[in-house]
């Protein structure tokens, strides 16, 4: 391995400077996986295909698009080293085979690392098995950690593997994928990604037929030279040893033999708070790892710099021992150091291995342990976190603002079903529970990415909205409350289903039940003073400012304007303007709508057409409209000096023609600002 990094070392040295990966190390991992089995290929190529599609429709800039294609084509790397009986098993892998399978993943991943491959492309394969919740990741904070990249990895890796057909079953048809990737929205699955992933394959899908695995079984290759029969074995054989390392340590790291960092494992970071991206591509450091005596008579200490990895790199003398690892500041961990050369031959030592062992067991999580894990944090019938996990999350996010001084804003949703018993009574329980399920994914695809959603009990539940004051976190709440009551929710003909919402902002000296009890105290205000509206903190004083006026029940978002129907809401945006008009023009090409005025800041766009009679039709392409989008930055003063930017998309829509009537129209804007919401919220 330390000898194939060596060449590849050399190859990236004599290319460009910013090569996400070599072209020799390209085609060689390309060949072996292909020699190994051809339908590896053909499934990352099915893969890398949609990562494009969707990536151009969210608006990614062409290097960010190349390298997801890249970690598409070489996500499966590590199945080279998987035997046959278990990556060609007819049935569903049990706990044990998926820890088999994530572990020769995250092989594959070091060996890439040792092959220079870049990193940040790396990262995103990484994080391919977390969960988009973030809740398979060992963090203690809540929310989103994963990137956009490796969400929408993990859903073209799931869209092809439900839609291919296995031994013991038929490939899927798209409307089952999709059904299937939605349910686990909000979860496993980033539901933005797989709305704009069904946009997709409406319009490029058929892209994916000439990629189709061959009937029948894959024939073996006609001819396969004795190099590519070498390349094969002598890759396995490395997966195999990486395999060992990752299954019996808690983290390892391998440096050449000029001490130049070739491999950083997934467990390292945990014991060193060091990521790969801060090692790989430079030299070992005696800091790097923070190993001290198990016995100290004075103060802290740390292992010289000629201590362990030096001595064994000079003398070629393995080395144990037990140390203390500090993992930050306050946390220590006793840990079995073993220090091995990599040798070449009897004397010449071409790099060093350092495994670490923790002295309580290995704490690699299983399958089965983060399934365990996360049926403990969340809601049985809904998916999303339960009372506990919020509980915990709701108090990080408070240690977060106080250590702050509450310059960071924290704002929380407190929201209950209107009249819940009288559905269930009418309706029966089955009908509640879907009612329940149904508003979730609703709130799910309405809220943001940093935003943690968690069912408090019964027909309450809780959105924790971090770096959200209370202004803006109002008008959240009232964007959900008008999506809920103008919604199907339930599945049932002639059922409407509202929600009151109450909403609290964080204070210095909070806790978790101040805090809360403040939200509930507001949503029990709203409930009795009419129900399906939103009340808030201190609402008497800021009824005459400008805040956000709550929308009253059965009030529309559609006025008359000249004689004019006209339609206007606003979009909160957290990334950047120029992001965000990135955004706004894959989705501009996406409907296919014709552009008629551009300025700074403000750009006027046609879609429809009308007939002869300038009548509105019954489907969308004959129900014209023209949209005026601007974009808005405003600086808000809080307290203590400090301000927040806060950016939004102001959307006018017109009708072109004639309208029927008023409910007509404003059903029109909403589905189309429901499709622009999912483009500008989409990363």
């Amino acid at each position: 391995m330390l000898s194939l990094s060596s060449l590849a070392r050399g190859e990236l040295a004599k290319g460009a400077g910013n090569t996400m990966v070599s072209r020799g190390v390209m085609t060689m991992l390309l060949r072996v996986m292909k020699v190994r089995d051809p339908s590896i290929i053909l499934h990352g190529q099915r893969i890398a295909t949609i990562c494009r599609g969707v990536s151009e429709l969210l608006g990614w800039e062409d290097s960010q698009r190349v390298q997801l294609e890249l970690s598409a084509l070489l996500h499966d790397l590590g199945k080279i080293g998987v035997p046959d009986h278990i990556l060609r098993k007819p049935g569903k892998l049990s706990n044990e085979e998926y820890d088999f399978v994530t572990l020769y993943h995250h092989s594959a991943v070091s060996l890439m690392q040792s092959l220079f491959v870049n990193t940040s492309l790396l990262s995103t394969l990484g994080m391919l098995h977390n969960n988009f919740d973030g809740a398979g990741l060992e963090s203690e904070v809540g929310g989103c950690e994963v990137p956009l990249g490796p969400r929408i990895l993990a859903v073209a890796d799931a869209y092809d593997s439900l839609s291919s057909p296995k031994s013991y079953r038929r490939g899927m048809t798209h409307d089952e994928v999709i059904k299937i990737l939605t349910e686990q929205s909000g979860s496993r699955y980033d539901g933005n990604v797989v709305r704009t992933l069904n946009r997709w394959y409406e319009t490029q899908g058929h892209g994916l037929f000439p990629l189709g695995d061959p009937f029948g079984e894959n024939e073996p290759a006609d001819s396969i030279s004795v190099e590519q029969r070498n390349e094969v074995v002598v890759l396995t054989q490395i997966l195999n040893i990486l395999y060992q390392f990752h299954s019996l340590y808690d983290g390892f790291f391998i440096v050449d033999s000029d001490l130049n960092y070739c491999v950083w494992s997934a467990g390292m970071p945990g014991l060193t708070g060091k990521d790969m991206e801060h090692v790989i591509g430079r030299s070992w450091q005696a800091r790097d790892v923070k190993l001290a005596p198990i016995a100290q008579t004075g103060g802290r200490s740390v292992e010289t710099p000629e201590e362990i990895v030096p001595q064994v790199l000079r003398n070629g003398r393995a080395q144990f021992g037990t140390r203390v690892c500090e993992l930050d500041e306050s946390r220590q961990v006793s840990v079995d150091v073993y220090t091995m050369p990599i040798m070449d031959g009897p004397k010449k030592v071409n790099g060093v291995v350092q495994l670490f062992r923790c002295k309580g067991g290995v704490r690699r999580q299983s399958r089965e342990y983060v399934e365990l894990k996360l049926a403990a944090t969340r809601d049985a019938l809904t998916g999303v976190a339960n009372r506990g996990q919020l509980e915990t999350q709701l108090r990080h996010l408070l240690d977060d603002f106080h250590n702050h001084e509450g310059t960071r804003s924290l704002s929380v949703i407190f929201l209950d079903v209107d009249k819940f018993k009288k559905i269930n009574d009418t309706y029966g329980h089955k009908a509640g529970d879907q009612v329940l399920v149904d508003m979730t994914r609703l709130i799910q695809h309405e809220t943001y990415s940093g935003e943690l959603i968690a069912r408090y009990g019964g027909e309450e539940f809780v959105v924790l909205c971090p770096d959200t004051d209370l202004q803006a976190c109002v008008r959240r709440a009232e964007r959900l409350r008008s999506a809920i009551a103008k919604s199907s929710i339930g599945g049932i003909g002639g059922l409407t289903v509202t929600s009151s919402f109450g909403v609290s902002t964080g204070r210095l000296g909070d806790s978790v039940q101040t805090i809360l009890e403040r939200a509930d105290a507001c949503l029990y205000r709203a409930k009795e003073t009419g129900r399906n509206r939103t009340c808030w903190e201190d609402q008497e004083q800021d009824d005459s400012t400008e805040h956000a006026d709550p929308v009253e029940e059965g009030e529309s978002l559609v006025s008359i304007v000249d004689g004019v129907f006209l339609f206007e809401q606003d979009i909160e945006v957290s990334t950047s303007l120029e992001l965000t008009a990135m955004k706004l023009n894959a989705f501009i090409s996406s409907a296919d709508m014709k552009v008629t005025h551009q300025e700074q800041g403000q750009l006027k766009v046609r879609l429809g057409q009308v007939g002869f009679t300038r009548k509105w039709g019954s489907t969308p392409e004959r129900q014209a409209i023209e949209m005026d989008i601007r974009f808005e930055t405003s600086l808000e003063s809080r307290e203590n000096g400090h301000s927040k930017t806060r950016r939004r998309v102001n959307v006018r829509i017109i009708p072109i023609g004639k309208v029927p009537n008023e409910a007509t129209f404003e059903l029109r804007c909403l589905q189309m600002m429901m499709q622009l919401r999912s483009y500008l919220m989409g990363a």
